[in-house]
C-alpha cells in the first residue's frame, strides 16, 4: 500500500505541469498559496507591489481587471504577458504549477485593501457573470487630452 501511495504522488506530482490556459484551477491550498506568495514575491512585487497594490503595473487587490480576473485570464496573462505595456511572458521562467500557484495567489489578494493601492484599472470582473459589464461599473477614465471647463464635474 505504501509502494502504491508514492507511485501515485509522484504521479501527481508529474500531473502538477499538464496545466494550461484552459484547464487551469484556483488553488485554494495554505501550502500552494504560501508558495506562490515566494514565487510572487521573487517575481512579481516589483512591478505590483508587495502587497498586490500595484506601482508599474495594475493593482492586484480590487476587481478590476485588464485583461479579465478568472483564473483562466490571470494564468494566461502570466504565461504569455502583455509585452506593449512591460509585461513578460514566464512561460519560459516559470512551470504551469508554479504559474497557477501565483495566479490562485494574485487571485487571493482582492479585497484586502492595502495601504497606497494603485486606483482600479480595466473592467469589472464578477465571476459567474453572464452578461457584458455594465459601463456604470467601470472606472472613469479621464481624458487627458481634454481640457476641464469650469463647469464640467469630474470624476
Amino acid at each position: 500500500m505504501e509502494l502504491g501511495d508514492a507511485d501515485k504522488a509522484k504521479f501527481l506530482a508529474s500531473q502538477a505541469d499538464v496545466i494550461d490556459e484552459k484547464s487551469v484551477t484556483m488553488l485554494m491550498e495554505a501550502a500552494a498559496l504560501a508558495e506562490g506568495k515566494e514565487i510572487y514575491t521573487a517575481n512579481c512585487m516589483v512591478c505590483h507591489g508587495a502587497n498586490g497594490e500595484g506601482t508599474v503595473g495594475p493593482n492586484f487587490t480590487d476587481k478590476y481587471w485588464l485583461h479579465g480576473g478568472s483564473i483562466n485570464d490571470v494564468f494566461t496573462t502570466i504565461k504569455y504577458g502583455v509585452p506593449e505595456k512591460g509585461m513578460i511572458s514566464w512561460k519560459a521562467q516559470l512551470r504551469p504549477g508554479a504559474m497557477q500557484k501565483v495566479a490562485s495567489y494574485i487571485l487571493s489578494l482582492q479585497g484586502t485593501n492595502p495601504p497606497n493601492a494603485k486606483a482600479p484599472q480595466g473592467e469589472l470582473y464578477e465571476p459567474g457573470a453572464t452578461s457584458a459589464p455594465d459601463a456604470s461599473a467601470t472606472p472613469a477614465v479621464t481624458d487627458t487630452t481634454k481640457t476641464a471647463q469650469p463647469t464640467e464635474v469630474q470624476k
